[in-house]
């Protein structure tokens, strides 16, 4: 077979592959869904290992961009986050701040305001509880609602618009960053070709891409001494999803204690309120607080050391212990986070994506819930360290969809268990094969720096 011939039919299987994921499968066909997903990573794995004439690689992140779309005018099916979007931005658009109430409150309570519907909110999948998206989020959500009032579906084609937008931006910032630290350019395929991350950002509309975009922005202008500047794309970033604060720590080491990291956390915050101004009130601390708090202490998905504990708890006494587990392991990971940044040696911003990746792995190791979608960020971030088993886990996470299969909302323990164990067996190699001077995609760590 021509190499021309096997490239072809590479691009064919993944953009079938994802055409079947993307428009056919829903997300109570977890066997159909999991076949096609692995014959797509299977597809992804033979171009990462296969690829390394720059050509090739500009054709496969033209694939890539291809495949976002070619899932652009689809409609989520494998998460219904998206009817959640379109709630809180009508809301807005009749003057009501979502954090006031949840969508159940507004049932109780007729008439409903303008855009919304019973039919929406039979398709919320926590219309008891209040919204926790923040503003960035909730101001593409009113966007596209003022766009486009009384059409849902051309609502999401805008929302998906700007994810698709911003992931393009990220793959470009991905890109320059590679090339300022010498990495070899097939580097970026593994995140333009990342099933996982062409599913669920542009497929299913999760908004990791927004914060994905922001924080790979900050690193860049990092990279660039553009502090002041990066610092508001750090702020844009936790605007999209507050997960970034936990990187909080590593900036202010390299920032300088006290004087920088003063100044630019003051910034930060500056932008913080402005970009939440809209939402505060006490009602929005109220209900935002009490979102979380359920999100620590009721939901259970996919979680690997958490089951593990609550497991042993169930053996011993014959109670779940969310409770106080879920805060436990949080705090846990926070206080992890905080001994690992105080731990740094080499305060270089160039060192900053690696704690970047196992403080965020710390916090999913650790976490109660652990979505697919959740992985986008160490995926993007692995791309500028050594370090692959993001890439193996974004593999495997599709396994947790065995919780859906048939509509009977059960996790299949053993699945969740082999996920597990396959992460934990490739990243102690994957640690092993570092300490010995090679990626595991058997290309050197240190690569010179081009000109």
């Amino acid at each position: 077979m021509s190499r021309i011939v096997f490239h072809l039919l590479l691009g064919s299987v993944m953009i079938a592959s994802m055409y079947h994921l993307g428009y056919v499968c829903q997300q109570d066909d977890f066997w159909p869904l999991l076949g096609s997903y692995a014959i797509f990573f299977g597809a992804y794995a033979l171009v990462i290992k296969t690829v390394n004439d720059p050509r090739q690689v500009q054709g496969y992140l033209a694939l890539g961009i291809g495949l976002r779309l070619l899932l652009l005018f689809s409609v989520p099916n494998l998460s219904d986050d998206v009817y959640r979007y379109l709630w809180d931005g009508h809301l807005w658009l009749n003057g009501i701040n979502p954090f006031v109430h949840p969508p159940s409150y507004y049932l109780q309570h007729p008439p409903l305001p303008a855009g919304l519907t019973v039919d929406l909110y039979s398709k919320l999948n926590s219309p008891d509880y209040h919204t926790i998206y923040p503003p960035v989020a909730q101001g593409l959500f009113t966007l596209s609602c003022a766009l486009f009032p009384k059409n849902m579906y051309a609502s999401i084609v805008v929302m998906k618009v700007v994810v698709v937008l911003s992931e393009l931006g990220s793959l470009r910032l991905l890109s320059l960053l590679l090339r300022r630290n010498g990495s070899p350019a097939p580097h970026i395929l593994l995140y333009a070709l990342n099933p996982l991350i062409i599913l669920e950002l542009t497929g299913n509309l999760h908004l990791e891409g927004l914060m994905i975009f922001f924080l790979l922005l900050s690193l860049w202008l990092l990279s660039k001494n553009s502090y002041s500047w990066a610092t508001l794309a750090i702020a844009g970033s936790v605007a999209s999803k507050l997960l970034p604060l936990m990187f909080l720590p590593f900036f202010i080491r390299r920032w300088g204690w006290p004087k920088w990291s003063v100044q630019y956390f003051m910034l930060m915050g500056l932008a913080l309120l402005l970009l939440f101004m809209p939402m505060l009130s006490l009602a929005f601390l109220r209900g935002f607080g009490s979102s979380l708090d359920l999100y620590f202490q009721r939901f259970e998905f996919n979680a690997g050391i958490y089951y593990l504990l609550r497991w042993v708890f169930m053996v011993l006494t014959g109670y779940n212990f969310i409770l106080f587990l879920g805060p436990a392991l949080s705090l846990f990971a926070l206080y992890a986070i905080v001994k690992m940044a105080k731990a740094e040696v080499d305060l270089s911003w160039e060192k900053l994506p690696v704690v970047m990746l196992f403080a965020f792995s710390m916090y999913l190791s650790t976490a109660t819930i652990i979505h697919p979608w959740y992985l986008a960020l160490p995926v993007a971030i692995c791309v500028l360290t050594p370090f692959r088993f993001p890439i193996l886990w974004s593999g495997l996470v599709v396994l947790s969809y065995s919780h859906y299969d048939g509509g009977l909302f059960q996790e299949n323990y053993w699945l969740i268990a082999l996920e597990y164990l396959g992460l934990a067996g490739y990243l102690w190699i994957e640690l092993v094969v570092i300490k010995r001077g090679r990626t595991s995609l058997g290309r050197p760590i240190i690569h010179e720096k081009t000109t």
